[in-house]
């Protein structure tokens, strides 16, 4: 299995909670785990599959509306699943590679695929390759739910007329700058994507990741912590133009310090796109 995200990101076990309180904070700009159309497509129980499923916190969310729902999640590694014997009895977690051909005898198993911020695991040529993947999981009428978020657009902004944004700015424009090939992708093409695929009445919701002020902190916090992760990772590797070690120790003081204690936060748009497999 390629593993292309360990090109930029780690998966060590400090990165469970920043991912897990990530997700939910999206959850909770989003306003929904589930787009209303999927919701109103499901049977009582149904079977759903996470693919990239990291920590399994999507799946565990779920299990609270759907708690006889049979429940898989999958990964390209295990680094970040919680211990098996943790689990609910419902809810299942392998090793699959999305980027290939799924066993045939989980074709048409699902009633919903989900998926969400796989962009720096994707290569640009990837994505038709893994959404029909995807949709060859999906039983007829079943659907596929995908959330990416532009990054491309990200901003670092002055919640207060004396905040200090230069320092995240600084630190996350050079983030977005390194991963720029892989975030002009997902968010601008999974619509045609899932087109392309045959599925049909493919929706696009759009939300703000500063929708709800009371998450801005949280949310920049997180994303700050994924951007230290990836800078000291180039540093660690020797990449050119990455800064030392103390510079990093120095730059993430500021950012914290004196950027976001001061009222700087992230605002970026995030993606949901659902798209229905024929019945026929």
């Amino acid at each position: 299995m390629s593993d292309v995200y360990t090109d930029q990101m780690t998966r060590q076990s400090s990165e469970i909670k920043r991912l897990e309180e990530q997700f939910d904070l999206m959850t909770a700009n989003i306003g929904y785990i589930l787009h209303p159309s999927v919701v109103a497509s499901l049977p009582e129980n149904p079977r759903v599959a996470d693919i990239g499923t990291g920590t399994g916190r999507f799946l565990l969310r779920l299990r609270t509306s759907y708690p006889d729902a049979i429940l898989d999640g999958s990964d390209i590694s295990t680094a970040l699943y919680p211990p098996k014997e943790s689990l609910p009895r419902n809810v299942t977690l392998t090793v699959l590679d999305a980027k290939q051909p799924f066993p045939e005898d989980l074709h048409g198993k699902y009633d919903l695929v989900h998926v969400r911020l796989l962009v720096a695991a994707m290569l640009p040529e990837e994505w038709d390759t893994v959404v029909r993947n995807l949709c060859l999981l999906l039983k007829p009428g079943g659907y596929l739910q995908w959330e990416e978020c532009d990054f491309i657009g990200v901003k670092y902004i002055r919640g207060k007329v004396d905040s200090s944004v230069d320092s995240a700015r600084f630190i996350g424009y050079a983030f977005r700058d390194a991963l720029r090939e892989r975030f002009q992708h997902g968010w601008s093409t999974l619509p045609k994507n899932m087109t392309d695929a045959g599925l049909t009445s493919v929706v696009s919701d759009i939300v703000s990741s500063d929708r709800l002020p009371e998450t801005r902190d949280k949310l920049t916090i997180t994303g700050m912590q994924a951007i230290f992760s990836w800078a000291r990772l180039m540093t660690e590797r020797g990449v050119e133009g990455s800064l030392s070690n103390k510079e990093l120790d120095s730059l993430e003081k500021k950012v914290h310090e004196e950027d976001i204690k001061s009222g700087c936060y992230v605002r970026y748009d995030i993606y949901v796109f659902c798209g229905q497999k024929p019945l026929k």
